[in-house]
């Protein structure tokens, strides 16, 4: 009974579900970035929407500073090529058109040594390792000697 009304159940809200409606307009306001994650010095291309007639200069801030523009065409798109420079971490890029704020990194060297994890010379440490492995051979046929013997 329980089985039958769970299959009811689902297939009622199969058949009375709205059908899922896409929320991305293409023409809507933002701002993307094509690389989220950068050295300094990297280009990355950002691209900015915004509802201004063709031909309206776009100009992109990267932390505050005039980074790059660029001119919209006829869907208010500028695609914009900056060169992100900066110390390591988390930097914002900002446009003249929109309020979009978008976040780039910078990725920079990690702080400190890293761990000594292994040896320099691993020479002696293999040569040592082949003389016990025959070493071990060596026993292997001087237990079967010993054996053959004590059954003959």
């Amino acid at each position: 009974m329980i089985r039958r009304m769970f299959i009811l159940g689902a297939m009622a809200l199969l058949v009375f579900a709205p059908a899922a409606h896409a929320q991305y307009n293409p023409n809507t306001p933002g701002a993307s970035v094509s690389d989220s994650t950068v050295s300094s010095g990297d280009t990355v291309t950002v691209t900015v929407t915004c509802d201004v007639p063709a031909g309206t200069d776009i100009t992109v801030f990267l932390d505050g500073n005039d980074a790059g523009s660029g001119v919209a065409d006829d869907q208010g798109t500028a695609n914009i090529d900056i060169v992100v420079t900066g110390d390591p971490g988390a930097h914002q890029i900002t446009n003249s058109c929109n309020t979009a704020v978008l976040t780039v990194t910078i990725a920079g060297a990690t702080a400190g040594n890293l761990p000594r994890t292994g040896t320099d010379n691993s020479l002696p440490l293999a040569k040592i390792a082949i003389v016990l492995i025959a070493a071990g051979g060596l026993l292997v046929v001087a237990a079967r000697d010993r054996s053959k013997k004590a059954t003959a």
